[in-house]
């Protein structure tokens, strides 16, 4: 808003009275309309930028949305490969503990034990 010298010299006489509580109710009301346009000026210049700022937040909030199910989405990958690599441990040791045994039935029956020259 561009108010002229003497409007802007009336708003600024019009606070100063405000300020010493000097305003009558004419006053007070003119003030508070000048007033209440700067508001809607500072509004109207602020509205692109304001919503630039909401288009940004919500792009934002949408890439926030899809790296969280990302992360969901690996934190499964990885329990499931932390359950896999634990099976096959399992299965590893059960298959030493089979070895064993048929080294020991091995020794067992012939008398020594299994030399492997592979």
């Amino acid at each position: 808003m561009r108010w002229s010298n003497d409007e802007a010299a009336r708003f600024q006489a019009l606070r100063e009275r405000a300020a010493r509580g000097e305003l009558s109710p004419t006053e007070r009301a003119e003030l508070d309309a000048l007033l209440a346009e700067l508001d809607a000026d500072e509004a109207d210049a602020l509205a692109p930028a304001m919503q630039r700022l909401r288009t940004e937040a919500e792009a934002i909030a949408k890439k926030t949305a899809s790296l969280d199910a990302k992360a969901r989405e690996l934190l499964r990958i990885a329990e499931e490969h932390e359950r896999l690599l634990a099976d096959a441990s399992s299965a590893v040791e059960r298959l030493r503990e089979r070895s064993a045994a048929l080294a020991e039935d091995y020794r067992r029956v012939m008398g020594h034990e299994f030399r492997s020259d592979r």
